[in-house]
């Protein structure tokens, strides 16, 4: 008689957040290889069904033919033919090319190239879910789960086994008896490695064995399924935007049968924008975006089909694993969870939309992450302010990324989202005075070294009653500024900074406010100087929208 075996799997019997994920990617290929495979009718005999899917947990019936479908599936591969101009020692055959001439595009030259094929893994569902994907596939979210699965999760060649035994629809077993005969003992401990449990080692640093039992790992075969992929970047010396590893989110569920429903329509309606070879909205400016992003995405859909955006009921938090592949070896650069705050997701969102300078976005991302979403009733926290350390990251940024033209935009952006409208009014004041003494100093300036005047009906500059080019305006306001800028800059010292503000700012202070000032500048000389270097910022010309779209240069 056949063997059958059920195995019974509950949310908050898991021991992690990586096998919660492995769950609901198991539950999600179970349905997609009933549902959608063809050939799947086409096994005799195998069983493999859901029983009692609820917001808990789910029963998985199958025996041996029907997990040879399941890993058939999970692991299906295809090939692809690649070539390079550099010698290398594995290839099929090398040929003279004809390519363009890259000194002189108008020729071209023939040059030896090596052909060889390489294994690319399918996806199984994640490639029917890229909406960018097409007959070539070439989309560009199922790329990128490709380049991190086979540089991350499966970046040691030895573990790519069960893909290269798969390649374009080959069934392969041996693998499939391996863990057949690990699950007739399901509770039986094991050991866990890296090759599972992303992170994880056969023992820990004090020589302690890291352990599982086998139907718990039998999950993590299928977590990166459920996982979303991001791509941290860092600037270089000129501001360029520069990729380091790979952002993993993957999602504590909370409510399988739910999320299981949501999840396909949330990577269905991702953004296709490129920004190079990869999705811009894959493009992020600090690792913890990439579960902030997640959660957004996840509480956009849920508002859209109940008008609930009550996250807990679907997802305890999402673990971001940010990993990065240097020569063989995976490096785990941190791992963090991240909570689905409802008041943190909100204020993402409009940095999301709302600022384009990628390390600008960077610190403010930063500074709602260190937001405790009840701090305002804890009297002795630190207050985390939207410009909280600006001051020490405009003090030791290289003058080339102040010359980004997105730069005055977000710094403008921070006075009329968050000072001018949202923030307290004891903190909005000072900030509020702020702003309008650094305007005020600029358009004195402008006033008294070039006698041009702002017009406000006609909302230009004009000098002895004639008007000035824009471009000639924004050239003299700009030099003002900068100068400004760069003098409260190197300005470190509180006392040097005081005596700056003093002398050459604080005549634009008004005379009811000079008491009340006095005191916020010598207690928050910190805080003032943040806000005098945004304000002054703010004051720089202000750039187009499209001129923040990056380019694919950058990528490159």
């Amino acid at each position: 008689m056949e063997v059958e075996l059920e195995l019974n799997y509950q949310l908050a019997e898991l021991p992690s957040a990586q096998h919660r994920a492995g769950l609901a990617g198991l539950v999600l290929m179970v349905q997609y290889l009933r549902d959608t495979q063809p050939w799947f009718k086409e096994r005799e005999g195998a069983i493999i069904e859901l029983k009692s899917l609820n917001e808990f947990g789910v029963i998985l019936k199958l025996n041996l033919q029907g997990l040879q479908a399941l890993f058939d599936l999970t692991y299906q591969a295809f090939t692809q033919e690649r070539s390079t101009e550099t010698k290398i020692k594995k290839y099929d055959r090398m040929e003279e090319v004809e390519v363009p001439d890259k000194k002189d595009k108008t020729k071209t030259k023939r040059v030896l190239k090596y052909f060889y094929t390489v294994t690319i893994p399918q996806g199984a569902f994640l490639s029917n879910w890229d909406k960018s994907n097409d007959s070539s596939e070439s989309g560009l979210w199922i790329k990128l789960w490709r380049d991190m699965l086979w540089s991350i999760v499966r970046g040691v060649p030895a573990t790519r086994n069960s893909f290269n035994h798969r390649v374009n629809g080959t069934s392969y077993s041996q693998d499939v008896q391996d863990i057949w005969e690990e699950l007739q003992h399901p509770d039986k401990i094991t050991g866990q490695s890296g090759n599972y449990y992303l992170g994880a080692m056969a023992a820990n640093a004090e020589n302690i064995p890291v352990k599982d039992k086998v139907r718990y790992q039998f999950l993590l075969h299928f977590w990166a399924f459920a996982a979303q992929v991001y791509c941290p970047a860092v600037l270089d010396k000129d501001g360029k935007r520069e990729l380091a590893g790979y952002a993993l989110a993957i999602p504590d569920v909370a409510n399988l049968k739910n999320f299981c429903r949501v999840f396909p329509q949330v990577l269905k309606e991702r953004d296709v924008k490129k920004w190079g070879y990869l999705p811009r909205e894959a493009v992020i400016d600090l690792p913890e975006e990439g579960a902030l992003d997640l959660l957004l995405l996840l509480r956009d859909r849920i508002e859209r089909e109940t008008g609930d955006q009550q996250l807990r009921r679907m997802i305890l938090g999402v673990e971001l694993i940010h990993a990065e592949k240097i020569g063989n070896n995976i490096k785990i650069r941190s791992n963090s969870t991240l909570e689905p705050v409802k008041q943190q997701v909100d204020k993402y969102e409009v940095i999301k939309k709302s600022y384009w300078c990628p390390w600008f976005r960077k610190q403010l991302l930063i500074n709602l992450l260190r937001q405790q979403p009840d701090e305002e009733f804890d009297s002795n926290a630190r207050k985390i302010k939207p410009w909280t350390d600006f001051d020490a990251v405009l003090s030791r940024i290289p003058r080339t990324w102040l010359q980004d033209s997105t730069f005055s935009h977000d710094a403008r952006n921070l006075f009329e989202q968050e000072i001018g409208v949202k923030m307290k009014k004891d903190i909005r004041d000072y900030a509020q005075i702020i702003y309008h003494v650094c305007q005020g100093y600029v358009i004195g300036k402008l006033e008294s070294k070039y006698r041009m005047k702002w017009d406000k009906e006609k909302k230009t500059y004009s000098q002895d009653g004639k008007p000035i080019p824009q471009k000639e305006a924004d050239e003299k306001k700009y030099k003002i500024a900068n100068e400004a800028f760069l003098a409260v800059r190197s300005r470190t010292e509180g006392k040097v900074f005081i005596d700056y503000f003093v002398s050459v700012l604080y005549p634009f202070v008004k005379q009811d406010e000079f008491v009340s000032f006095t005191e916020i500048l010598f207690n928050q000389t910190d805080d003032v100087r943040a806000v005098t270097l945004l304000a002054l910022s703010s004051q720089f010309p202000l750039v187009k929208k499209e001129d923040n779209q990056p380019s694919e240069v950058d990528a490159a």
